[in-house]
């Protein structure tokens, strides 16, 4: 796994597209202290749990949109379409005959979830640690105490330990990025053509995002009024499909490809 993550880190578009999404975790930070440029270092000023990137605090949630909606996109860029390159160029060829049709499938697609994951948690978790220091002296709550709705155990819960709910909301999100990133991995191995690949992921990706009640973006998003037994069904619901595709794909491809 270390060889292949080596191997990624190699690639110019691999550190582009880690670049960007730190990028657009940053700027986020400027679009908020700017929102708030007359009150900021004051306590009048967004408290500090609510400026994280996940919370999507900045007016027009422009960041979060780019991020987010086209989660996809930038995941085959970074990583998830290696398996094209090694397609059009041959080198599945050498690395499957060495190590086996299994372990070079398995390898590349732990490998890219488990290395999208990390990009995605690390960015987020320093997106955090920034606006903690920026807004640490901001009390604005937004009007979301805990007591707002009192008939919602989750959102009771969520509120009433900020920052670690902003730690594990950081991890889920993570989760899912790793599962888009897994399929679309699998999706690039089937269609081992980018304008079939990325349509198609970010499709798949697009129609969990959707919905005003089951949008898997009520369960990344912190400090919402989503209900736990609605949270518990966007999760299983999503989860489901991505594994799905990710197990049907990878036992449809190590048991059809010949290498």
């Amino acid at each position: 796994m270390n060889s292949y993550y080596y191997r990624l880190t190699k690639y110019r578009k691999t550190k582009f597209i880690v670049l960007c999404i730190l990028a657009i975790v940053i700027i986020d930070i400027f679009i908020l202290m700017g929102n708030f440029s007359s009150t900021l270092y004051s306590s009048e000023s967004l408290a500090p749990h609510l400026a994280t990137f996940l919370a999507g605090s900045s007016l027009g949630h422009m960041m979060q949109i780019i991020l987010i909606w086209f989660l996809p996109i930038f995941l085959l860029i970074m990583c998830a379409d290696s398996y094209i390159q090694d397609y059009r160029t041959g080198y599945r060829y050498i690395v499957a005959t060495k190590k086996g049709r299994f372990s070079y499938y398995k390898t590349m697609l732990f490998g890219n979830m488990s290395f999208s994951f990390l990009v995605i948690v690390c960015c987020l978790l320093f997106n955090m640690f920034i606006t903690y220091l920026v807004f640490m002296n901001g009390e604005f709550d937004q009007g979301l105490s805990p007591d707002l709705f009192p008939e919602n155990p989750l959102y009771i819960l969520v509120n009433s330990m900020p920052t670690i709910s902003n730690v594990i909301y950081i991890i889920i999100f993570g989760f899912f990025t790793s599962l888009c990133a897994g399929m679309a991995t699998v999706l690039s191995w089937c269609f081992t053509d980018m304008k079939y690949t990325y349509p198609l992921s970010f499709v798949i990706w697009f129609s969990q995002i959707l919905g005003l009640h089951h949008s898997l973006a009520l369960i990344i998003q912190p400090f919402n009024e989503v209900n736990l037994e609605d949270f518990i069904f966007i999760f299983f619901k999503s989860t489901i499909l991505f594994l799905a595709i990710i197990t049907i794909g990878f036992i449809y491809k190590v048991k059809s490809d010949e290498v």
